[in-house]
């Protein structure tokens, strides 16, 4: 099957102003024909945490699966958008491309990318970068006070994280937050509060976030925004450059001074054109090399590697698009503190349509919900699985290590479990009762000696082979 080869968006030069931002003309293409599904707003971040607990949203019915959900509070956003779970901004991109649809592009959008790639390097590189931040080891605890219950619906989650952020600043200096916030004429409290997220996402390695509750107490694109936004989109990328990031933003500036000339309405076309290319032997899937300029804007994949910026194989490795921070909210009565542990999530959660033109605009949401310390949704998954029997059934896993939740259940009638490295079986296991036992993965000869004398009574196969029963 031919490579395929296509150009985004659309042709002729025609570029036309809107009151907040720009719209011209790149390619000269054919209208898609229909819409792209939608979610519900609600749904799409319910399939996000089910996705993580590696559960299907059928198997809730079918197998009676309890899955506290536990979201706290969230943006507002349209309630209906395109989703691409943890990718709808890349893969928002690649329908664009795909199927002829025109791409809305903000200030606040590139630099979330861009704020996301810095918290990023941050935490790939967190201990040698530690004395452009902090003069202390370890993490310190920042404190801000609430003055309404968690649950309460009035409480302003977007007079909180300013105050981290300030607090932030206090040890890093005001150069690096205000670098890193949202601060365009685009910029609503939605966007500055999703680029504060990204900011603790990026100091989470020498920080520990708390908020405290004393009950006592207190086919086109268009670029939004103006010409001005995106000369400071521009100069903030440059300010990143001192944090050991020359060799990222060297390859963002160009970039970034085309959005600059477009949104003066001096367009390159050939540019525009090469935004998101793709090369692929399938017909349907996702796209097998992507080397368009996009790719320059993820600098690591998910893994903390550092992409070479010219092309990335696959969707597979690319980074989350929504970053999650860990948060402890105390409510302090008299003599007892309750604390609950929170998750913060922010990034991007889908994709605006628009039904008249077929315009997709990549929409930023942050959302809290309480974390599931105790894995209860994927306990309540493995239990059902445990007792499962047969061809295809019981618990099949694949990990870098030895999930601790598994040690939870009493039974289990057939376990899978696939190492990407080592196999690390702990003692602990031998107390649950397994049928059978399959593993693969690097282990010695000894290895397999102590996983026998482990589970006498259980089949078991390694790597294939069976060595007991």
């Amino acid at each position: 099957m031919r490579n395929t080869l296509f150009c985004l968006l659309m042709v002729g030069y025609i570029s036309t102003f809107a009151q907040n931002g720009t719209t011209f003309k790149v390619e000269n293409l054919s209208k898609p024909e229909k819409l792209l599904f939608i979610k519900s707003y609600e749904d799409i971040y319910k399939g996000l945490i089910l996705s993580d607990l590696k559960i299907y949203p059928y198997e809730i019915k079918e197998k009676n699966i309890n899955v506290p959900f536990n979201i706290i509070a969230k943006s507002e956003a349209p309630d209906s958008l395109v989703n691409y779970n943890y990718n709808s901004f890349f893969y928002g991109m690649y329908q664009t491309y795909a199927n002829h649809r025109p791409f809305v592009l903000s200030p606040d959008m590139i630099w979330l990318l861009i704020n996301q790639g810095f918290a990023r390097h941050v935490n790939a590189n967190q201990e040698s970068m530690r004395d452009l931040f902090v003069d202390f080891s370890g993490k310190q605890s920042l404190i801000v006070k609430a003055n309404k219950k968690l649950e309460d619906p009035t409480l302003s989650w977007e007079e909180i994280f300013p105050q981290f952020t300030n607090q932030i600043s206090n040890h890093t200096g005001s150069n690096l937050v205000e670098t890193l916030t949202c601060n365009f004429s685009t910029t609503t409290s939605l966007e500055k509060v999703a680029s504060e997220i990204t900011i603790m996402e990026a100091m989470k390695p020498y920080f520990e976030f708390i908020v405290m509750y004393i009950v006592c107490g207190i086919p086109e694109i268009t670029l939004e925004g103006t010409p001005e936004d995106w000369e400071k989109v521009l100069d903030k990328a440059r300010r990143l450059k001192e944090y050991k990031l020359e060799w990222w933003i060297s390859e963002l500036e160009p970039l970034l001074e085309e959005f600059v000339k477009a949104s003066k309405g001096e367009v390159n076309k050939d540019f525009w054109r090469n935004m998101f290319k793709y090369h692929s032997q399938k017909k349907y899937g996702a796209p097998d090399i992507i080397d368009g300029w996009i790719v320059k804007f993820f600098p690591y994949d998910k893994n903390g590697r550092r992409n070479n910026l010219k092309q990335l194989e696959g969707g597979n490795s690319l980074p989350d698009e929504i970053v999650k921070v860990d948060l402890k909210y105390l409510e302090v009565r008299n003599d007892t503190i309750i604390e609950t542990p929170l998750e913060l999530w922010s990034g991007f959660i889908g994709l605006q349509q628009n039904k008249d033109n077929f315009a997709l605009r990549p929409q930023i949401s942050w959302m809290i919900r309480k974390k599931d310390i105790g894995n209860k949704g994927l306990l309540s998954k493995l239990r059902v699985e445990a007792q499962e029997e047969g061809i295809g059934s019981g618990i099949s896993i694949k990990v870098k290590e030895f999930p601790p939740v598994l040690l939870e259940l009493k039974e289990i009638k057939s376990l899978k479990i696939e190492f990407t490295n080592e196999i690390d079986i702990p003692n602990e296991l031998s107390e649950v009762k397994i049928g059978k036992l399959e593993l693969s993965g690097k282990i010695t000869g000894k290895g397999i000696e102590r996983i026998k004398e482990l589970f006498p009574n259980t089949e078991i196969k390694i790597n294939g082979a069976r060595i007991s029963k």
